[in-house]
């Protein structure tokens, strides 16, 4: 198969799998099984501990049946003549109303005690004063009476087992369709005791909506329904019986579906479809209970009477042993009771949380973009690149949710775009790995022993391309050399010597691979690099000669740092530079060596002439030295024709140039002026004009020194060097006046 057809295989075997991911994943969210549910409330706990609802002093108080009241009334259920007191207590106090966190379904118990019967626990009647209870007393009576007068709510709970429903004292109007279509409904009634429902001025459920969580509760139902009738839960029923309002009003929309917000007096509440409210918790505090006992002292009862007066006050327990306890989404457990005063709370603040229709929607466009863009980049990019992308689109994801949550009040499921997208990415990953890289790993493992891996990169996008075993190529080869390097050696132990060529010819080699070049061997204190080979680069030319740039540059900065790790005696006057020789040519570049030891080289006449133009650094006092056929390929770049020099084992002398700067210095004023003093300079040479040559070659001088020092040694060298020069520096390297 083409190289093609397999690249259209592989990139379609891939868009396929991802297309097939993205429909699971998004078929799972619409199906919405219980793990992905409880990840989604989860993810909106976690939410609520980044910043958990800021308290505020509400009038809502808890009185708590709790161990210290067991312990001086006695055990539960207590009488409810003493329930009366403690509602007479309250009214005292001054609360607006008085809800009852408890089921009232039986008659009391301790009622209607005969004559000569052992009497009941001692218990604490009024003003804290220990005694019997009377022979006759019809409990619940009496607790009726303190009901009526005490602007009660009690509770009823729900039951599978029972139908018995008390009757609703609220009455309910509904804006578009009949909200009992849409609010959850009641399993059963587990209903109230006849004369306690007939007093009360209230009566709502005290069950806690769980969602299928076995972790926490998360919602309250402010509403439910037997398919019927609608019934107000302990929360609705107590705001509404404390500011006096006789009716909920219920806002459900036909098009979107469901319940959209509750009416309780002056309170207009968000809700979910199914007439829930979103808990959004505070952190547990004291201040919002009452112990119990605390009011049954008359003297405790009058300190407490202004945090009571005005409140809606209700009544639960903290006591493990009446198993009321539950999970809040901060972690935290409480009582049953406190999750009732938080709603109240929340709907009075008006802190409310809620899912707006279009949150679905928009979080299953969410993970189809999120999926696209990770899917996409790993296919075309890599999985690291994917994986970068991911990291990007998540945080972006997770931002989003939490500004929502914090700014808005709305939850937004964040969980299973980021679970998705890091799906999608392990699913075309591991497909992309197991499949279609395994070309890609069998010419990793054949070329990382001689190719920099930023060539590999592109060996691997391009792998058919390639001819191994040899091929005659136009190569552009670099030869490196350190300069007085035997005497530093004599200077340096074994071990210095070591690393300080390390820290030089590791740098050097960052310059060359930066430039997309192929590191051919080490050799002692010198490098050899060629461009073009084993993928071809059309400015090869011009890719060697910025890596020349480069390295001098890298040189002399580090020479100026002292970083080259040289022992204290020998960094401050050690004066380390390099000479580079540049050429383009023909050379056959492959597999160099036997069947079990070889390297990735270049060989050829090519290679031999940049080796010669390295040396010839020297004899010109330069180091940059660029064979002529290099600088006419390599663009616009400072160069300065230095003449044809015969080079070691060549018969014809070889044209080359020095390359001073780049197209920034080509272009500069004082490099234009210095080339045409140059120019004159070589005229006055060749010409032999002598006494021109003294005059010209001061100019050049000058104009040289702020240009590179290093053109000194060059214009030095230069009037013994008449015979490399047949005719005056050509205008195509020479010469900016056209510019």
């Amino acid at each position: 198969m083409s190289w093609l057809g397999r690249s259209i295989t592989r990139h379609f075997s891939l868009l396929l799998v991802g297309a097939i991911s993205i429909g699971g994943l998004v078929g799972l969210r619409i199906a919405d099984p219980f793990v992905v549910r409880e990840a989604r409330q989860v993810g909106f706990d976690l939410l609520q501990r980044t910043e958990p609802r800021a308290y505020q002093d509400v009038p809502i108080k808890i009185v708590d049946i709790d161990e210290k009241s067991l312990g001086k009334l006695g055990q539960w259920p207590w009488p409810r003549d003493i329930l009366a007191e403690l509602v007479d207590r309250l009214q005292a106090a001054g609360a607006a109303a008085v809800a009852f966190d408890f089921l009232f379904v039986e008659p009391d118990r301790m009622s209607f005690r005969a004559p000569g019967t052992e009497s009941r626990p001692q218990w604490a009647g009024k003003g804290g004063q220990s005694g019997s209870a009377p022979a006759f007393q019809d409990n619940d009576a009496k607790f009726a009476d303190a009901v009526r007068r005490g602007n009660v709510i009690l509770g009823f709970g729900t039951s599978a087992q029972r139908t018995d429903l008390p009757p609703v004292k609220a009455g309910f109007a509904f804006t578009g369709e009949d909200p009992a279509l849409y609010v959850t409904r009641l399993p059963g009634g587990a209903g109230l005791l006849p004369i306690l429902a007939s007093a009360a001025n209230g009566i709502g459920s005290v069950n806690l909506r769980k969602d299928s969580s076995a972790t926490a509760v998360r919602r309250i139902q402010l509403l439910w329904s037997d398919g019927k009738r609608l019934y107000p839960s302990l929360v609705s029923e107590a705001l509404r019986v404390a500011q006096g309002a006789s009716t909920y009003l219920v806002n459900t929309d036909p098009e979107i579906g469901g319940v959209q917000s509750v009416r309780i007096g002056a309170f207009d509440v968000p809700t979910g479809p199914h007439g829930e409210l979103f808990l959004y918790y505070t952190k547990p505090r004291e201040d919002r209970y009452v112990s119990a006992a605390d009011l049954f002292d008359d003297k405790r009862l009058q300190e407490l009477a202004p945090e009571l007066a005005g409140r809606i006050v209700f009544i639960g327990t903290s006591a493990p042993g009446l198993f009321d306890q539950h999970r809040t989404a901060l972690g935290y457990t409480v009582p049953g009771v406190e999750m009732h005063a938080q709603a109240a709370e929340q709907i009075i603040t008006g802190q409310f949380l809620v899912r707006k229709d279009w949150t679905r929607t928009a979080e299953v466009m969410t993970l189809v973009a999120a999926c696209l863009m990770i899917g996409a980049t790993t296919i075309f990019g890599g999985a690291w690149m994917a994986l970068l992308i991911g990291t990007g689109i998540s945080s972006f994801i997770l931002f989003a949710a939490w500004y929502a949550f914090r700014n808005l009040g709305i939850l937004v499921d964040f969980t299973f775009p980021l679970g998705g997208g890091m799906t999608l990415w392990f699913i075309a990953t591991a497909f992309r790995y197991v499949v279609t890289d395994r070309e890609k790993r069998g010419i990793r493992n054949a070329f990382s022993h001689y190719v920099h891996p930023s060539v590999l990169k592109q060996i691997e996008r391009n792998f058919s391309s390639l001819e191994l075993g040899g091929e005659n190529s136009e190569l552009t080869v670099m030869f490196t050399d350190v300069r007085n390097f035997t005497p530093l050696s004599e200077r340096l132990e074994p071990a210095e010597l070591v690393s300080f060529l390390n820290r030089l010819l590791g740098r050097l080699s960052e310059e060359i691979a930066q430039e997309a070049g192929v590191i051919d061997k080490y050799i002692g204190d010198s490098v050899m690099a060629f461009w073009n080979a084993p993928l071809r680069q059309a400015d090869h030319a011009h890719r060697a000669c910025a890596a020349a740039l480069a390295m001098r540059a890298a040189v002399r900065e580090m020479t100026a740092n002292k970083s080259f790790g040289l022992p204290d005696r020998l960094a401050h006057d050690a004066k380390i530079e390099i000479g580079v020789g540049l050429n383009t040519g023909i050379a056959c570049v492959g597999n160099v060596g036997s069947s079990e030891r070889f390297n990735y080289s270049a060989i050829g006449d090519a290679v031999n002439i940049s080796a010669r133009a390295e040396s010839a650094c020297k004899e010109l006092g330069y180091d940059l030295v660029v064979c002529r056929t290099t600088a006419d390929q390599a663009g616009d770049f400072a160069f300065l024709e230095a003449g044809s020099v015969g080079l070691k084992g060549k018969t014809d002398r070889v044209p080359i140039t020095i390359l001073v700067g780049d197209a920034a210095m080509r272009q500069s004023p004082q490099f234009k002026e210095f080339v045409e003093q140059y120019r004159k300079l070589v005229a006055a040479l060749v010409g032999r004009d002598w006494l021109a040559l003294e005059g010209v070659l001061a100019q050049c001088q000058r104009s040289a020194a702020n240009l590179d020092p290093k053109l000194l040694d060059f214009l030095e060298r230069l009037p013994a060097r008449r015979d490399d020069f047949a005719e005056a520096p050509s205008a195509s390297l020479a010469s900016v006046a056209a510019d």
